[in-house]
């Protein structure tokens, strides 16, 4: 009678040991794919994009392309941003894409003979635009070149910056819009995009 009473309690014993181990297994598994599927939608998952408008302090002078003390302060409010950003998304290029309005730049460009020198110069000095396609760019390689160097005092060294020009042509929604020829400050901005290279990605 007490031998199979222990002959019992020792099944019963093996039959839990045997559901916790499957409960175990179960919740690992589960864990698991939770861990996999945060891993796949941070890779997948669009950084998102920072406009810098006039509105904000974000202000050229007319014609311009230098950085006033206003937009560096601007621009340095916004650098935890960025930096959480950047390390959020695992982001190893910034995009500095530059918008203007549509008010013709008269002027003739020196551009094609300066701009070799553009990426190794803190200060832009003596870049002529010629049109708003030019003026874009400058504003953008001004903002990438003070961009580079508050990231680097930082510890920030292994994000690549590349200044671009969008001119007039694109509307402040993303549509290819461009502008009249009237004085539209909402079309005037820099825009902050974040981006990963394939090989980051994968």
């Amino acid at each position: 009678m007490g031998r199979s009473r222990t002959k019992r309690r020792e099944g019963e014993t093996n039959y839990w040991i045997g559901y916790t181990d499957l409960l175990s297994n179960s919740l690992l598994v589960l864990l698991l794919t939770i861990a996999v599927a945060a891993l796949a939608r941070a890779n997948n998952e669009k950084p998102p994009f920072l406009p810098l408008t006039e509105k904000e302090s974000f202000r050229f002078g007319t014609g311009s392309y230098q950085l006033t003390p206003q937009f560096k302060a601007a621009l340095n409010n916004k650098l935890p941003w960025i930096q959480e950003q950047i390390k959020k998304y695992r982001i190893d290029i910034v995009e500095v894409v530059g918008h203007t309005d549509g008010q013709p730049s008269p002027g003739s460009s020196n551009l094609d003979l300066l701009l070799p020198k553009a990426a190794s110069s803190p200060n832009l000095k003596g870049y002529q635009s010629g049109s708003n396609t030019d003026l874009g760019l400058l504003r953008a390689l001004a903002v990438s070149n003070y961009l580079k160097a508050q990231l680097a005092a930082q510890g920030i060294e292994n994000v690549t910056v590349r200044p671009y020009s969008a001119g007039s042509l694109i509307a402040t929604d993303g549509k290819y819009s461009p502008a009249d020829t009237k004085d539209r400050a909402d079309r005037r901005r820099i825009e902050l995009r974040f981006t990963r290279e394939e090989k980051s990605a994968s």
